[in-house]
């Protein structure tokens, strides 16, 4: 067994002080999983005091050594935080997420087109916002999703399309969404019949599709 391995054991049988020495250990020469893990608990104070300055540090050695998760929470730590605008951590905030959605994670692509649309982090940009909940909802994240059929309710970063907005809310609620069910009803008033079905059989492809996807990638 690994001194990971160990550590690992140690831990989910409750032996937290042996985990956290062979995790210190280990981090301390360089093992990026260590790093995380150590992280984590000190971000989520998982049976230790929180300490955000510990966190911060290792979820940094980790992200530097290409760890994505470490760079993902990282990104999620210093949000939480509120740095100030252009301060040197909402620079590193905003380049850790804008790497991760480059990269292609659907969970930093939402961070960034929110962000947009809320215009509070980033300048309010509406076609910035509707791009990246499109990223971030053709990989299946139901809030991007229901998002995006927002934007093209309203026209807002994109041509307004009640069909795609009938289409998108559909998807939201096959995803999990809880009120994308509400919206797409409203969208359907604005409908005709036909406009519906063909809407709807959009949906039911995409989702075919995605799941599809799913199971050829298991």
């Amino acid at each position: 067994m690994s001194e990971f391995d160990a550590a690992l054991d140690a831990w989910v049988k409750g032996d937290r002080m042996q985990a956290l020495s062979l995790w210190r250990m280990l981090a301390a020469q360089g093992d990026a999983r260590a790093q995380y893990n150590l992280g984590v608990i000190f971000d989520e104070a998982d049976g230790v005091e929180r300490d955000v300055d510990l966190a911060i540090s290792y979820y940094r050695d980790a992200a530097a050594q290409g760890y994505d998760d470490a760079v993902y929470n990282l990104a999620v730590l210093l949000e939480e935080l509120r740095p100030e605008p252009e301060s040197e951590s909402w620079r590193e905030m905003i380049g850790l997420y804008s790497s991760m959605a480059a990269a292609g994670r659907a969970d930093a692509q939402f961070r960034i087109a929110y962000f947009y649309d809320l215009g509070e982090i980033l300048p309010r940009d509406q076609e910035q916002a509707a791009r990246w909940y499109h990223a971030a909802a053709e990989q299946g994240h139901a809030e991007a999703a229901a998002n995006l059929a927002r934007c093209f309710a309203m026209g807002e970063g994109l041509d307004p399309s009640d069909p795609m907005a009938f289409k998108w809310y559909s998807i939201a609620a096959e995803l999990g969404n809880a009120n994308a069910a509400r919206y797409r009803e409203r969208v359907a008033k604005e409908l005709s019949a036909s406009e519906r079905v063909r809407a709807g059989d959009f949906a039911r492809q995409w989702l075919a599709d995605f799941n599809q996807g799913k199971a050829t990638d298991a």
